[in-house]
């Protein structure tokens, strides 16, 4: 029995949250994606991956972001939402949390583009 609580409580530890907040990609949600070039993708996966965490304890509707490299080369960013509204209700909170703010800013000058400076293309799942 102290094997199985021992197991149990490293699962949780090595794994984080967000592993188990998803986002069933179904009809009805939106698809965010953007796109941008990026010097060094790998350096601001590590800074996309710590605003992530930070947006998922403290954004206020649900929301599931990832990054990775496009065939093309460049760096691509999917964010999936139950709908519109939770986006923007995201987006708002955004503009005025400071340390999502900087965040986000750390992993741009990683990259080396212009605050905001990536290309938006959004899909609405039917």
């Amino acid at each position: 029995m102290m094997r199985i609580i021992t197991l149990l409580t490293l699962f949780f530890l090595i794994f984080p949250n967000q592993t188990f907040a998803q986002i069933n990609i179904e009809k009805g949600k939106v698809v965010y994606f953007f796109k941008n070039e990026c010097k060094d993708i790998e350096g601001a996966m590590k800074k996309y991956e710590k605003l992530f965490e930070y947006q998922f304890k403290n954004q206020p509707k649900p929301q599931v972001s990832r990054c990775g490299r496009l065939n093309d080369g460049m760096m691509g960013c999917v964010v999936v939402t139950n709908s519109v509204e939770d986006y923007e209700a995201n987006v708002a909170w955004q503009e005025n949390d400071d340390q999502w703010n900087t965040l986000i800013r750390e992993g741009w000058r990683v990259c080396e583009v212009d605050d905001f400076g990536f290309q938006l293309d959004i899909l609405r799942l039917e």
